[in-house]
């Protein structure tokens, strides 16, 4: 479905948000060069508790030996009356490797021109990883993505990571977390330390669902965000935006059902509140 996306502004400057999550696997190979690089032998790892031997590099692979198996990333205009859903992207394995989804994703972004890119966590996660993939792959940033260059500088990274906004000076949450507190859907299609198994069985199909249901929960919170400073409609119109976006557009996915039933239940909450208010007023 095509848009003239640019006439969807009152302002001559258009602007995207693009919420985007990314789902990684390990390395082996890298791994297995960085462990010959630390004269690293399984006896090695005998004497190591299981703790240690999550947290030991060279037991179990840190960011730079993991390859982005699926991207996906939601584009949504910005305008006046808040966030609105235009389109939502995802590539990946078998169709895509890591080399493939970055160049898709950054002629994307390329088109766009001006944008805001939104994570969940992505700080520590999900943009270092789209960096040292595209650095492998001989890629060029988009000009439009160059703030990524300065993370730490965040007026002008072009980079929000909701998690650490929402979470301030509190302990990092996951996002099924916070979701749970807010009752948005959230991990509909498979508990998060199973997602490997579903690559290794080649299920790439909901693996992308997955992917596709982070990117909705985050969006989700990033438009309660935005009312939370004033900066999009009502809840209610937010939501009926997003899940109408879904019920369109993904209706094919297993999660849709969950995302339709979550637009019902805050209508009925809406309802409920102002039938409430009335019989309150009443003379």
């Amino acid at each position: 479905m095509h848009h003239d996306l640019t006439s969807l502004w009152k302002s001559n400057t258009p602007r995207f948000v693009v919420v985007l999550d990314a789902e990684l696997a390990y390395d082996h190979e890298a791994h297995a060069r960085y462990q010959a690089a630390e004269r690293f032998l399984p006896a090695d790892a005998t004497h190591l508790s299981p703790r240690e031997m999550r947290t030991d590099p060279r037991v179990t692979p840190r960011w730079p030996c993991h390859r982005i198996t699926t991207l996906s990333w939601l584009v949504m205009t910005e305008a006046e009356d808040g966030l609105r859903p235009v389109r939502l992207e995802t590539r990946g394995l078998p169709e895509q490797d890591e080399a493939a989804v970055l160049k898709a994703f950054f002629a994307d972004m390329e088109q766009l021109g001006r944008a805001q890119l939104v994570t969940w966590g992505g700080f520590h996660s999900d943009l270092p990883q789209i960096l040292i993939g595209a650095i492998d792959a001989g890629l060029r940033l988009p000009a439009s993505l160059a703030g990524l260059l300065s993370p730490w500088r965040r007026d002008v990274s072009g980079h929000v990571d909701l998690c650490t906004e929402m979470c301030g000076g509190a302990a990092p949450a996951h996002l099924a977390e916070v979701a749970a507190r807010l009752g948005i859907p959230a991990k509909l299609t498979s508990r998060p330390d199973l997602v490997s198994q579903l690559m290794q069985h080649g299920k790439w199909s909901a693996v992308r669902s997955v992917c596709e249901g982070d990117v909705l929960t985050t969006a989700a919170l990033l438009m309660r965000w935005r009312h939370l400073t004033g900066g999009t409609t009502s809840v209610l119109e937010a939501t009926r935006r997003l899940t109408g976006f879904v019920a369109e557009h993904c209706a094919h996915r297993s999660y849709a059902a969950d995302w339709g039933h979550f637009g019902d239940r805050v209508l009925h909450d809406v309802i409920a509140t102002q039938t409430l208010k009335r019989e309150l007023l009443a003379p």
